[in-house]
């Protein structure tokens, strides 16, 4: 077997660092070593990768998913935001739902209307929440592949001319604001839409929840002592092999 070893600072131990580094494992034909330094820092690992894996929830085959740090690109130009009402940062959430049934925002390839026999919608809706409100409705984890400008409340786009952010409604496309760059933007109250980490966009490809766990092991160092079965961490001495 062929083996990838991932040394994790505690830092590492976020949803974008873990997917990443096991996407290109697998790229490679490889399974993943995550060797850390710290009780603390295998802890948060394992909880990513349990589960369920790379999911911030799960329930009744619907996910909840980790933000990423990509942006969404939208059909007009540029990328969706919202304006924050209220101090501080608001919170983004992406999850998949059954509701609404109906049309909805879809990409070109997605049958957003079909049902199943339960009168679940085949695709699962895919909410976007901020502060615990939705903004947005997008047919699938698919839709999210430049939908059209309408489907979020705002859009920004760097003029290329000028350099400044044009701000513009969703809905018609009317300017809104004209901003010299993000700090002008958060301070108007406007904020990127996140990106959600879907598992098989991230990854390159679908893993159902035994592959995954396949697909990883995870030790935690121990100065001076070896990993259970020999395994040895990119000049490390590793400690007890953990899942």
């Amino acid at each position: 077997e062929r083996i990838a070893v991932e040394p994790l600072a505690p830092d590492d131990a976020t949803p974008t660092v873990i997917v990443s580094r096991l996407g290109h494992a697998l790229d490679r034909d490889r399974s993943v070593l995550f060797v850390a330094r710290d009780d603390a820092t295998a802890a948060a690992v394992r909880d990513l990768l349990a589960d369920p894996p790379l999911l911030a929830a799960r329930r009744d085959g619907r996910r909840t998913f980790h933000l990423g740090p990509d942006r969404i690109p939208v059909a007009g130009g540029g990328y969706a935001c919202v304006r924050a009402v209220g101090l501080g940062d608001p919170t983004f959430a992406w999850r998949e739902t059954d509701t609404p049934v109906g049309p909805v925002t879809a990409d070109s390839g997605v049958d957003a209307a079909a049902v199943d026999e339960a009168g679940r919608p085949v695709v699962p809706r895919l909410v976007c929440e901020v502060d615990g409100a939705p903004v947005a409705v997008l047919a699938g984890v698919e839709s999210l592949r430049t939908p059209p400008d309408a489907a979020f409340p705002f859009a920004y786009r760097r003029d290329p001319d000028d350099k400044r952010f044009r701000v513009r409604r969703g809905d018609d496309g009317a300017v809104v604001e004209t901003l010299g760059g993000f700090g002008a933007m958060r301070d108007a109250g406007y904020v990127p839409v996140p990106m959600p980490l879907v598992p098989e966009h991230a990854l390159g490809r679908s893993l159902d929840d035994d592959a995954l766990a396949a697909a990883w092991d995870l030790v935690v160092i121990d100065d001076g002592a070896d990993a259970a079965g020999g395994t040895r961490g990119a000049g490390d001495d590793a400690g007890d092999r953990e899942r």
